[in-house]
């Protein structure tokens, strides 16, 4: 085999909400991509990031986390990571170090037990929280659940064994061309990243007042006449009680979020931005199929 040939492979990333998944994305690709929350079930689609390296490109695809679906978002959600395996060249599951075998876990165990996707690499992720003398008995207990090809221990978050995990995918993906020019590191466009991020700081900000009432969109964007660009982002909540603390009192919590948002945009697109926040009141957002087709999901599940 000519060791200078392309190599394209496409690597999907699965697992149990909240396990590390989205972490693990942005240290592979080497910048932040997918938002990250403390809450559970913060990726709502499947989103993809590039990593290209001397003549390989790896394309992964982050999924959202796997758990027993109540709403119909949330079946919807976990069938669009099901599917997303389906044409995998390389599947990793990630699995906590800390509470490794759960129903979340069994879940996931009996589908891919039934589906049986070519292979299939388990990433043990936070093992800063274990003693390394526990890690053995963790990849036994591991093993009576999923039959995987390989096993990697690491901390994502902390970036420990990520780059033994990249040299792996690298040597592992197949021959093939590229999908993705040299420096793209991912497919999403800025107007969702934008709306994403704004999820992301407002989950953080109020993880307990509105976890899950929320969805951002990204209504207008318009590039200015002196480079900068202006951005206009609806917030959607249920309940006009959650509009009100969300707004906060003189609008603190929007110009807050706004400007750590605007910050990080900046550095991203390397242009001055300007964001414009409003907050509706729709009690039916997440029951609407404009809004599966905005995330790219199935409102049909």
């Amino acid at each position: 085999m000519d060791s200078n040939q392309d190599k394209c492979g496409f690597v999907n990333i699965i697992g149990a909400t909240n396990v590390g998944k989205s972490t693990l994305l942005n240290k592979l690709v080497g910048q932040k991509i997918s938002i990250i929350s403390r809450k559970v079930q913060t990726t709502r689609n499947s989103l993809k990031g590039i990593l290209t390296t001397g003549n390989s490109q790896i394309i992964f695809i982050d999924t959202p986390g796997i758990f027993i679906p109540n709403r119909k978002l949330d079946k919807a959600m976990i069938n669009s990571a099901w599917k997303s395996i389906e044409h995998s060249d390389i599947t990793l599951l990630i699995l906590e170090a800390v509470n490794t075998i759960n129903k979340n876990t069994i879940i996931i165990s009996n589908y891919l037990k039934k589906k049986k996707p070519s292979n299939l690499i388990c990433i043990i992720n936070k093992i800063d929280k274990v003693s390394h003398s526990s890690l053995l008995k963790i990849t036994s207990v591991v093993k009576e659940h999923f039959n995987c090809n390989e096993y990697f221990y690491l901390s994502a978050l902390k970036g420990n064994g990520v780059l033994e995990l990249k040299n792996y995918l690298v040597n592992n993906i197949p021959i093939g061309p590229w999908h993705y020019s040299k420096d793209q590191i991912t497919d999403i466009p800025y107007r969702f990243i934008a709306s994403e991020l704004i999820r992301e700081k407002l989950m953080d900000r109020l993880h307990q007042e509105i976890p899950y009432g929320l969805t951002v969109e990204t209504e207008d964007w318009n590039e200015l006449d002196d480079g900068s660009v202006r951005i206009d982002i609806l917030i959607f909540v249920h309940k006009l009680g959650q509009k009100k603390i969300l707004i906060g009192k003189n609008g603190y919590n929007l110009k807050a979020v706004g400007s750590i948002v605007r910050k990080e945009l900046e550095l991203m697109m390397d242009k001055r931005v300007h964001i414009f926040l409003y907050v509706k009141v729709n009690r039916n957002w997440d029951n609407s199929p404009e809004y599966y087709k905005y995330l790219g999901l199935d409102f049909n599940v």
